[in-house]
């Protein structure tokens, strides 16, 4: 009989330290979890150039668009205005390996914050001739509008890949062998770098004032922001043979 009453006793002991055990439990699971979603939160807002993260905040309607800047106020640039060889030799130079891959991810990173820190942009300039033309697709990671494939004239190894996006244009094999100018007033910014087996660095860059594109003497584009990008697109763009 004792030992019937000392067993309930023990039970009725140890029940509230049980339940107590299992509270701190669950009070501790549910705190992780809170720091977890709050963590990944902060980063996926801080990373929208990751494709999940992108295709997150697009979902949710929270990226700002895609901004058209203005001639008189774009965003400033610590370097300035640079030739291929000038930011080979300044900034991009013995790009490799995950070296290379951080980087872009910060160019296209800068690009979809609309470059909302300060001097975190990189423009291009000089004269180039165009070897590829093509149009834009689905593939892409801007789907509407034309890329150019150019050669730089004083420097054989780099070449720009210069995307402008845009609707319907039915005239790019007239372009192929003709020169097309990047001048300070395009503001030509670097979106990707990728350097070829042969050593050859090819920047691929977008005119952030969009608006009127000249290419040439005879022919001129009105560009626009692209609404929405294809995250998954590929970088640098191929361009068939």
């Amino acid at each position: 009989m004792n030992s019937s009453n000392d067993l309930r006793a023990e039970k009725k002991s140890t029940s509230p330290l049980a339940s107590l055990f299992w509270w701190s439990l669950i009070f501790s699971s549910l705190t992780a979890l809170g720091i977890l979603s709050w963590t990944s939160s902060i980063y996926t807002f801080s990373n929208p150039q990751e494709k999940i993260s992108y295709k997150i905040l697009t979902k949710l309607d929270r990226l700002p668009p895609i901004q058209k800047f203005s001639k008189s106020s774009p965003p400033q640039s610590k370097v300035g205005y640079r030739s291929p060889r000038e930011l080979i030799d300044s900034e991009f130079s013995n790009l490799s390996g995950v070296h290379l891959i951080y980087q872009n991810d910060i160019l296209l990173k800068n690009y979809i914050q609309n470059y909302k820190e300060e001097n975190s942009i990189y423009y291009i300039k000089g004269d180039f001739i165009i070897t590829k033309v093509r149009e834009l697709d689905n593939s892409d990671t801007i789907t509407n509008g034309l890329a150019i494939k150019a050669n730089s004239k004083n420097f054989n190894k780099a070449d720009v890949i210069i995307l402008l996006p845009f609707e319907n244009f039915n005239m790019k094999n007239e372009l192929l062998g003709s020169e097309v100018s990047l001048k300070s007033n395009h503001f030509s910014s670097v979106v990707n770098v990728s350097v070829n087996k042969e050593n050859k660095t090819t920047f691929t860059i977008i005119p952030i004032v969009y608006g009127k594109f000249e290419i040439n003497d005879n022919l001129s584009l009105n560009l626009t922001p692209p609404k929405k990008l294809n995250i998954e697109g590929q970088w640098p763009i191929v361009f068939k043979n």
